[in-house]
């Protein structure tokens, strides 16, 4: 079983140089993923001076290794998010993932980003009783607090599912997808041209931001200072930020892709709580992922590997589909999310370090809160507050 390049990274572009050398900034932002992306434009367009820090390339974390969903909502369905968190929380949460959306839609607007972003809803599906009661009191909950869904069966599933064995679905018509690297690539090259100067292959080694104003960024190859740091490495942020490491848990996600097959999925798909899900991209791609709840334990950590198990699994589950049955999987991969403890993000200023701004722990749905978790954090650098970081303050466990 072959690891290959994610099928969103394949082939792999250079965007920037490395850092060389010493130099300073006003905001340095550490991470190239869609958070980071976010911050960078904003600050670009207010003419900060932003030296912006990847590792390895741009998008080439989580943000490039998932299913490219765009979904509203928490990880969880509606009716648990509002056993959690209650309802009038839920329904503000439920909210921001819906402005998140708007936002990243009007940036690809303007910037002419071609992405294949496409708006044709999502469909949660139940995968037994107690799953099909949890999507018929999400669906009446949702619509009573003001947001589009419907309730289908098998004759708006049609008769692939109906034949996988699926009977019930919730569909959520303004829910989205898109090509996810085409898309942070987009938005770092607008970024790049209003000015912000971007590093790839650059990973920090050590942060000293304990003072505001005074803050060093360093790398193997160079030392950035500036004002104030944003942290955007999702998983990784204990590395940099010690205070996060027990907050922010690294949980690894198992994904394969296939050659163009047969259309049979109009929409993104979510099944078993969100375990398993899949889409078909426009040239008919069926791009898979999950299963992670077959071995919990198995998939932590912040190694790249394959689970063989899952991925055979996975395999299999394409076989429940008479149209998928001989198309070959072209690519296999994994990629590292940041599960936060309690399922939402850390959006604001950094426990523990008055110079680090951070956003983190998007529990599998950073094309959910991400981009707008970026812009907030681009606001609390330049006017000390946002109402999402104050909804989600990354200090809220301390």
């Amino acid at each position: 079983m072959e690891h290959t390049p994610p099928f969103w990274l394949d082939p792999a572009l250079d965007l920037a140089p490395p850092l060389r050398g010493d130099r300073r900034a006003d905001v340095c932002i550490v991470g190239a993923g869609l958070c980071g992306a976010a911050a960078a434009l904003r600050l670009a367009e207010e003419g900060l001076e932003v030296a912006w820090l990847e590792g390895g390339r741009v998008a080439s974390g989580a943000t490039g290794r998932n299913a490219g969903f765009i979904l509203q909502g928490t990880a969880e369905r509606y009716s648990r998010a509002v056993g959690v968190m209650g309802r009038e929380r839920a329904r503000r949460i439920h909210a921001w993932s819906l402005r998140n959306h708007e936002r990243m839609a009007e940036v690809i607007r303007d910037e002419a980003i071609a992405c294949a972003y496409q708006v044709r809803g999502s469909l949660q599906l139940a995968s037994s009783p107690e799953e099909e009661a949890e999507l018929r009191e999400s669906a009446a909950l949702l619509t009573e607090d003001g947001f589009e869904a419907e309730l289908v069966g098998t004759e708006v599933l049609g008769p692939a599912l109906a034949g996988a064995g699926f009977r019930v679905g919730l569909v959520l018509p303004r829910d989205g997808e898109l090509h996810p690297a085409a898309f942070v690539r987009g938005a770092a090259r607008a970024a790049v041209g209003a000015g912000v100067d971007l590093y790839e292959e650059t990973r920090v080694t050590e942060l000293d931001a304990s003072t505001p104003g005074d803050v060093r960024v360093h790398t193997a190859a160079g030392t950035v200072s500036c004002e104030v740091v944003i942290v955007c490495v999702n998983a990784w942020v204990g590395q940099l930020l010690p205070a996060l490491a027990d907050k922010v848990d690294p949980v690894r996600g198992q994904m394969l892709a296939t050659a163009p097959a047969p259309r049979l999925f109009d929409r993104p798909i979510y099944a078993d709580h969100g375990f398993d899900y899949w889409r078909q991209d426009p040239d008919g791609r069926v791009v898979l992922g999950g299963w992670r709840n077959l071995d919990p334990q198995g998939e932590v950590g912040l190694d790249d590997v394959l689970h063989p198990g899952i991925q055979q699994r996975m395999t299999a589950f394409l076989e429940r589909f008479e149209a998928l049955r001989g198309i070959p999987v072209t690519h296999r991969w994994s990629g590292v999310m940041g599960f936060s403890r309690d399922g939402l993000p850390l959006v604001g200023p950094a426990p523990g370090a008055g110079g680090a701004l951070v956003g983190a722990g998007f529990t599998g749905h950073g094309f959910g809160f991400a981009w707008l978790a970026g812009e907030a954090l681009a606001a609390v650098a330049l006017e000390g507050r946002h109402p999402f970081s104050d909804e989600l303050s990354a200090r809220r466990f301390s």
